[in-house]
């Protein structure tokens, strides 16, 4: 028999039920519910994850033979200043070294400057810095075909060094597949035709790849590394070029069928300081072989005798593997005044070059277009050039420079 009155509550009691009363028995938290892995994202090429940036693709693996160094030592300077310049020396190949991984890395986000990076490595192209030898032709970076080589001037901007890789690159392909390029083989005129086709032709992948690094790639996944880096390099240094491309830049499609290419590269002929380097580039190197060649064995005498077809060299401006002048200016030919003419100063050159020696050839009936910029070699030369060249030189065993090498730098060291 219970001792405690019938209307007694515990007190443990009330304040259960007072609990109970906001909050119900059922409220004691449970471990969450498992959620499920998400699946994989199929990203397909972009494996490598850049932190804050997004995906990017594996670098093309490269040929890169180091800096060639062609100072002389000074006789004058002490053990100790010798020390220190070659300290400097091997800090600017690291430096160079340093650019270059980044740059290669760079351009192989573009779908073009991939393309360009893998036909130049399976070419058995490779890649080396050399500021003497270009310096000697006032160039950013050079292309030799006969010794498989990519030349460039030593430079710290990785986005800047990836566009005049590319521009190289290109060139490394127009003569290893298709054959392109101006040699002693051909006119003087001709020569200056081909030389602005091909020049068009770089410049204009050269702005398909930073359009490319700076919009992405169409086929790319959505969270891809984007660079604006090399498109405001364009914008600065070649306006005219990069903004005839995003002219038409209407949406991807415009960025996948060449249609951007077509217009930088029609832009090209508009810029008259590109022309007049090149054209003033060509003639001078016609007129160091010329003398060479006079006198020689009888089967060198083909030398400045060929012409081409316009169509021809259409088929062979090509970008991945189509030929984009045909689909996009298909009435476009390489014999009119705007693609073959040269200024009045270049054509009185040309009919000089004939009578001193062609003279048994009957002069060219040439075409003239633009004007003659005299300050174009003190706009494009020097350390801060942003022009580039192309040298085919395996028509002769000889190899002239086309200029004096600049004065030494390092003359005297402190």
């Amino acid at each position: 028999m219970s001792r405690l009155p019938e209307k007694f509550t515990p007190r443990l009691v009330e304040r259960f039920e007072l609990s109970a009363s906001h909050l119900p028995i059922s409220s004691v938290p449970l471990p969450p519910a498992p959620v499920p892995p998400r699946p994989p994202v199929d990203r397909g090429d972009w494996t490598v994850e850049v932190p804050g940036l997004g995906w990017a693709r594996p670098p093309v693996q490269v040929d890169f033979i180091g800096t060639i160094n062609a100072e002389k030592p000074d006789p004058f300077a002490s053990e100790a200043q010798k020390a220190r310049r070659q300290k400097q020396i091997d800090r600017e190949a690291e430096q160079n070294a340093a650019a270059l991984e980044k740059a290669v890395f760079i351009l192989s986000q573009s779908p073009t400057g991939r393309d360009v990076l893998e036909q130049l490595t399976k070419e058995g192209y490779r890649i080396v810095f050399d500021d003497r030898r270009t310096g000697d032709r006032g160039a950013g970076g050079l292309c030799d075909p006969s010794e498989k080589l990519i030349i460039l001037r030593g430079h710290d901007n990785p986005e800047y060094l990836a566009l005049l890789l590319g521009h190289e690159s290109v060139h490394a392909v127009q003569n290893s597949r298709w054959d392109l390029f101006p040699s002693t083989r051909h006119k003087p005129e001709v020569g200056i035709k081909m030389s602005f086709a091909i020049e068009a032709d770089a410049y204009a992948q050269q702005s398909q790849i930073a359009l490319e690094l700076a919009y992405g790639d169409p086929a790319g996944p959505a969270d891809q590394v984007r660079m604006e880096g090399p498109l405001l390099q364009m914008r600065d240094r070649f306006p005219d070029i990069i903004r005839a491309a995003e002219k038409v830049l209407i949406d991807d499609k415009s960025l996948q069928n060449g249609a951007t290419v077509a217009a930088a590269f029609e832009a090209f002929y508009d810029n008259f300081y590109l022309r007049t380097f090149y054209e003033d580039a060509h003639i001078e190197w016609a007129e160091t072989y010329a003398p060479k060649l006079k006198g020689s064995f009888p089967w060198l005498q083909r030398h400045f005798s060929k012409d081409t077809d316009s169509q021809w060299i259409k088929d062979r401006i090509q970008h991945r593997g189509k030929s984009y002048l045909n689909d996009h200016l298909p009435h476009m030919s390489f014999d009119d005044r705007r693609h073959s003419g040269v200024s009045e100063a270049t054509g009185k050159r040309i009919q000089k070059f004939y009578k001193n020696h062609l003279s048994k050839d009957a002069p060219p009936v040439l075409k003239t277009f633009g004007v003659h910029m005299r300050d174009a070699a003190e706009l494009v030369l020097g350390l801060t050039s942003s022009i580039h060249a192309i040298f085919k030189q395996s028509d002769d065993p000889t190899k002239p420079s086309l200029r004096a090498p600049p004065r030494r730098k390092w003359g005297m060291w402190e």
